[in-house]
């Protein structure tokens, strides 16, 4: 049986470019693989971190893999050890928006326990992988395959443009990764 999203705009790309892409991006260029780290960092000194806690949860949960990334900078805050999948958003809307093409590597634990999102961008007919929501993430060069392991303990679930192309709308589908 084939999901039918609930999201109204499921049609849309989380990573269409408008005005507050723009505006975040200011005169940033991405020419070379150092300005993939400078992006990313420039992410995440921006995008305030909120703690995901009892308090929290529910509002957490409420939002996860449902914003664009305009609206994730038009709030300015991602939910820590929840924002890898919005801060990838947002950096691949970024990339976009200066030409630079992209997608979304969703990755689960060899446990089946965790997931986590990285991105592969294509600078320069090159591809370079980075985890835009690690501070001490560098580029690397080069895909991961579906026998890929990264960083030791994750293996590629599915690529896509965005969360939504991969068919994940809110933290209920989170269950499709393991399945």
């Amino acid at each position: 049986m084939k999901k039918v999203q609930s999201k109204t705009n499921w049609h849309k790309s989380q990573i269409e470019v408008d005005q507050n892409i723009l505006n975040f991006l200011g005169d940033i260029m991405i020419n070379t693989p150092d300005d993939l780290v400078m992006l990313k960092n420039t992410i995440l000194v921006t995008l305030e971190s909120r703690p995901y806690n009892n308090e929290t949860r529910k509002h957490a949960n409420s939002i996860q893999w449902k914003r664009t990334a305009s609206e994730i900078i038009q709030d300015n805050y991602v939910y820590e050890g929840k924002a890898c999948s919005d801060i990838a958003i947002v950096f691949l809307a970024l990339c976009k928006a200066r030409g630079v093409n992209g997608c979304l590597v969703k990755l689960k634990s060899i446990d089946n326990k965790n997931t986590h999102s990285i991105v592969e961008v294509k600078l320069n007919d090159t591809w370079y992988r980075i985890d835009p929501s690690s501070s001490d993430s560098v580029s690397s060069e080069g895909r991961l395959t579906n026998e890929s392991i990264w960083n030791k303990k994750f293996k590629v679930w599915r690529k896509g443009h965005d969360v939504w192309d991969l068919n994940l709308d809110s933290i209920e589908t989170e269950e499709n990764i393991y399945n």
